[in-house]
Order: C-alpha cells, then structure tokens, then sequence
C-alpha cells in the first residue's frame, strides 16, 4: 500500500484550532489511531496511509493536499504541470449533505457510553441481518445511548453515578451477546451544520454545529481492518476550498 507524508506541523496547527478534538487524545481517538501515533504524524511527518490521511482532512475541513507534504508518485506528479491542475487539488470540492465516513469498530461500553453523552443525537445503521433475538439486543443498545444524547436528557444535571454503573454493565453485556452472533459495533462522531437543507446555504447565513453519534451493526472486520464506511448526514452541503486558495490563507507549505 502506497503511504503519504503529512505535513505533521499544520495538522497540529489545525488541530489546535478546533472547537473540539482539539487535544491529541480526542482527535486520535476520532481518526482511529493512538495518541502515540498521531504524536508521530505531527511531530515527525510519519508515512499514512491515504484513507488516514483522507480521515484527517476530512475532520480539519480541508483537502488533503493541504496537509501532504510529499505525494506519492506518480500521484505527485500529476497534481501539477507546466499547463495548471491535473487533478481537482485546486477545485473548491462540494460536501453533499448526504455522504459517507469510517465508523471505527468498538467494544469498549465506556467509549459508547461517553461519545453518547457528548452528542447531540444518534443515528443507527443496520449493515446486518437480524433475527428476533439479535433485535433486541440491537433496540436495547439504541435506546440506552439514544437517551444519553443532549436530545434526550437535561445536559444541566449530571447523570447519578448508579445510573452510570448500570447503563454501562448493561452496554457491555449486550456487547459480547452481539458478538457472539459475529454482529460487531462501530461508531462514528459526525459534526452537523444546521438548518438542514439540501442545497448550499446563502452567504451569510447563521448556522449551527452538532455533533451526531452514528452507531453502525455490522459483521465483522476480515484482513486485519477495524473499520467500514457508513451513510451519514452533514445536515447541508458545504464547500472545501480549493489547494490554492488554502496556500493563501496560511501560507505555502515549507
């Protein structure tokens, strides 16, 4: 597999500028690699992978040119030439509203708990077949986190530590029943603009942030992967801007 070096410097720069994720410890844990890793990519311009890479830009708002400090070849040779842009480095890329991202396998009932209790609300994709029994361990792990989202609950008071305790011996119950009927669980954190709508909102335009919890149920990962692609919403389309105007606004990469 090809890999890519990362311009580690502007990841942490970005990185630092977001709203949340902004400590390594949440943004390694949303891009799915340690902590110890991601130290690596942003401090010494460690070799990724292009789907990691791709993971990142996505998280930092940008195209992943932005943050690659070397392309592979023959990749690298075609971004540019003497005539303009080969390829779309330097075409402002539209969002849809409707898109796809890794969801990251788990199975960790802290880690649910914790990203559903920090969300807005949850979403939940079947990628499996289910019988009767393997059902109702599905509704039951929804409803649970369903009703820790800010949707749900009153963010203004804390959730009793009893209540904690049984939430989460009951996620991790209902964790290795799924697994032992080879149904896996992957989860997925998507940031959300609102109003939802289907096409780009007018310049100007107030909007809010939310985050959403995708909770995906699928089979389980083969040849080493821990993650699968899953259907989510943005809440409305956006634009990423183009390679050159990024140079721009920060700057040509060194």
């Amino acid at each position: 597999m090809k890999k890519i070096i990362p311009r580690g410097d502007l990841i942490k720069h970005l990185r630092l500028e977001l709203e949340r994720l902004s400590t390594q410890k949440e943004m390694a844990n949303e891009i799915a690699v340690s902590v110890r890793m991601l130290r690596k990519i942003e401090n010494e311009n460690a070799l990724i992978a292009p789907v990691l890479l791709d993971r990142i830009a996505k998280l930092l708002g940008v195209h992943r040119k932005a943050i690659t400090l070397t392309l592979p070849t023959p990749l690298a040779a075609m971004a540019r030439t003497d005539d303009g842009p080969r390829t779309d480095f330097d075409k402002e890329k539209l969002i849809p509203r409707h898109d796809w991202e890794y969801a990251q396998v788990t199975s960790d009932d802290g880690a649910l708990y914790k990203e559903a209790s920090n969300a807005h609300d949850l979403a939940c994709v079947i990628e499996v077949p289910l019988n009767p029994e393997t059902g109702t361990y599905v509704q039951d792990i929804v409803d649970m986190l369903t009703a820790l989202t800010w949707s749900q609950r009153d963010i203004r008071h804390d959730i009793p530590a009893s209540d904690q305790i049984a939430t989460r011996r009951r996620l991790r119950e209902l964790i290795v029943l799924l697994r032992g009927n080879d149904i896996w669980i992957y989860q997925a954190r998507v940031l959300r603009r609102l109003p939802e709508r289907y096409d780009l909102p007018p310049a100007g335009e107030p909007s809010t942030m939310e985050f959403r919890l995708t909770v995906a149920f699928g089979p389980p990962c083969e040849y080493g992967e821990t993650s699968m692609k899953v259907p989510v919403d943005h809440g409305q389309p956006f634009v990423l801007p183009a390679w050159s105007a990024f140079v721009e606004k920060q700057g040509a990469p060194c």
